[in-house]
């Protein structure tokens, strides 16, 4: 189980470095955004393979990758989003793993 949570932590949080990094530092680079989006659709794989029911909310993180760089969003806006999207990952890993 320990190395199941490892896994899902170490999915989720590689995801964020890409998002994060679009949001703020590099929200004109469209290179970071392709990275963000290919890394977010790439992570369905090894969530779904974890537990069918991971495919949720990685697909949340996917829609997420995708529409909200398109906003301008501010750096404690962007923090909240992932402390909900933290807090929706550890339910799901409570419920499922």
């Amino acid at each position: 189980a320990a190395w199941r949570l490892f896994a899902l932590a170490l999915l989720y949080f590689a995801g964020t470095v890409f998002f994060v990094k679009t949001m703020i530092r590099e929200r004109e680079s469209t290179g970071y955004y392709r990275a963000s989006v290919g890394y977010h659709a790439a992570a369905l794989v090894p969530a779904g393979l974890l537990s069918p029911w991971l495919l949720v909310p990685f697909a949340l993180y996917l829609a997420r990758a995708v529409a909200l760089p398109r906003r301008r969003l501010r750096p404690a806006q962007v923090g909240v989003v992932e402390i909900v999207n933290s807090v929706m990952l550890v339910a799901f890993a409570t419920v499922l793993l």
